[in-house]
């Protein structure tokens, strides 16, 4: 006779699919006729838009554009100006399992950016694109197993684990506008080189069943003065919030990614004569809700009457940490050149960043702009790695920002202090065995009268429910007739015959 475990469960989702792939994509550009020649390359800054997102029985298709920007010294090495051109790139992900209702998160970085002067008027620009892709599906998870009505009584082992279930996987598009003024000390702009916009989250909190996800928006542009003979650099920053319905009630963690869709940048004059940078962002916020659920389940069962095999369903419990910081910090010293007269300017990226558990990596790019001692310009690359050994859990990264490259001119040298810092979760992971089924053979029931009303034992490593099981009885029982602590080894137990 077959007996069905009745479980109660609620719905959530799983995580089917996590995969990282990595893309070339190579774009050749011209020099617009108003440009002066090409004489050496200084930098290249590459902005990513996420455009399009697909999800069927094939997979995941996701459609993005590079858009590249070139700074250069002119070739008679008195003037920098920069072009622009842009790369369309799509990435496929083989998903098992993926179909319409599969919900698709993606993360995407550049890793590396290599420029190669073909001509004094044409450049191409060789972009690695990096995407981080999770697949999550809806499903019933188990919170309680129980065991139906029988005629025969059934002993069983009821275990409970914590586990951490993903109860929303969604996503919201927003647009966000800001105008930022220049302060008056600083050089008027007048064309913009480029623009790197990132929203930082600082905090989620459960409002109802929306999350209001706050933080800042941060933009940092390069451009051209009147003068037009170096680049200036500045930040800007301001709070932002989004609502994003997640449907649910509880949320004890978060995960927020936001990618940039769209975006749009003017210097305009205000009313009071100033300049200022107009900002229209259009984005996709991506979200996971968390939150802690206990599980209760059969782990195994016996019958004192009638023979009992079990069915067992492996199950996978996961563990999962707040975020955690990790500082990588180290002081440097870059050497330019032994004619340098002056550092004009430094643009600093982050290149390849990865965490393991016994070590952590974030490389960091320097591109140098700086005036010879004969009064004419010129630039240098130089890369930097910073690493760390440590000891760590099972660990996903979830960010990395550069928070310091305060590098100060020396003469011919660059010195100061670098620090990166990584954001990442720690996560765990418990196998378990919980009963599916039970099939009682009712054709050869045990001959109760074989067995005494009561075995004297001495327990060695047995737990009480194995011994119980053994000498058909029942924990309860032993519990009922016996004195002893939660450790019963070295203990001589009375084992009661039980039905």
């Amino acid at each position: 006779m077959e007996i069905k475990i009745e479980n109660k469960t609620i719905k959530s989702f799983r995580e089917i699919s996590r995969q990282i792939k990595k893309i070339q994509e190579t774009a050749e550009t011209v020099v617009p006729d108003i440009n002066d020649d090409i004489g050496k390359i200084v930098s290249t800054n590459t902005a990513l838009f996420l455009k399009s997102k697909e999800v069927s029985g094939r997979g995941v298709l996701i459609g993005g554009e590079a858009e590249i920007s070139v700074l250069y010294i002119t070739e008679g090495e008195s003037t920098v100006s920069f072009l622009r051109t842009t790369k369309a790139f799509t990435m496929e992900y083989d998903v098992d399992g993926a179909d319409n209702d599969t919900v698709a998160q993606i993360a995407l970085s550049v890793t590396n950016a290599e420029t190669r002067v073909l001509n004094p008027r044409k450049v191409s620009v060789t972009v690695e694109i990096s995407g981080e892709m999770s697949c999550f599906k809806q499903e019933n998870a188990i919170v309680q197993s129980m065991l139906p009505g029988s005629d025969f009584t059934i002993h069983t082992k009821t275990e409970t684990e914590s586990a951490v279930l993903i109860n929303s996987a969604c996503e919201k598009t927003f647009a966000y506008n800001e105008q930022f003024t220049f302060p008056s000390a600083k050089p008027v702009p007048q064309r913009l080189i480029w623009q790197e916009p990132v929203f930082e989250i600082s905090e989620t909190q459960l409002v109802g069943t929306k999350a209001l996800v706050k933080g800042s928006f941060r933009v940092t542009v390069l451009y051209l003065s009147d003068s037009g003979e170096y680049p200036i650099q500045w930040s800007f920053s301001a709070p932002f919030s989004q609502l994003l319905d997640i449907g649910q009630e509880k949320m004890d963690l978060s995960a927020v990614r936001i990618e940039i869709s769209s975006s749009y940048f003017a210097l305009v004059d205000t009313i009071s004569g100033e300049k200022a940078l107009d900002a229209e962002i259009h984005a996709v916020m991506q979200l996971l809700s968390y939150f802690h659920q206990d599980l209760s389940y059969i782990s195994d069962a016996y019958c004192n009457c009638l023979p009992l095999s079990c069915k067992m369903q492996p199950e996978r419990l996961c563990g999962l940490s707040d975020v955690q910081r990790m500082l990588l910090s180290a002081d440097e010293q870059i050497s330019i050149a032994e004619d340098c007269a002056d550092v004009l300017s430094v643009h600093s990226a982050l290149t390849a960043v990865s965490l393991s558990r016994s070590r952590a990596e974030a490389g960091l790019a320097v591109d140098i702009l700086y005036q010879t001692q004969s009064g004419s310009l010129s630039a240098v690359h130089r890369s930097i790695m910073l690493e760390q050994e440590c000891a760590l859990a099972d660990v996903r990264l979830t960010g990395a920002k550069l928070v310091s490259a305060d590098l100060r001119s020396e003469g011919s040298s660059l010195s100061g202090r670098i620090s990166i810092e990584l954001s990442y979760r720690s996560s765990s992971v418990r196998e378990l065995s919980m009963v599916e089924s039970m099939e009682l053979d009712e054709e050869k029931p045990f001959d109760l009268s074989l067995f005494p009303s009561v075995t004297l034992v001495r327990a060695e490593e047995e737990s009480v429910w194995e011994l119980a099981k053994k000498y058909h009885s029942c924990p309860e029982r032993i519990t009922a007739v016996n004195c002893f602590e939660a450790d019963v080894r070295g203990c001589m137990l009375m084992i009661p015959k039980s039905n």
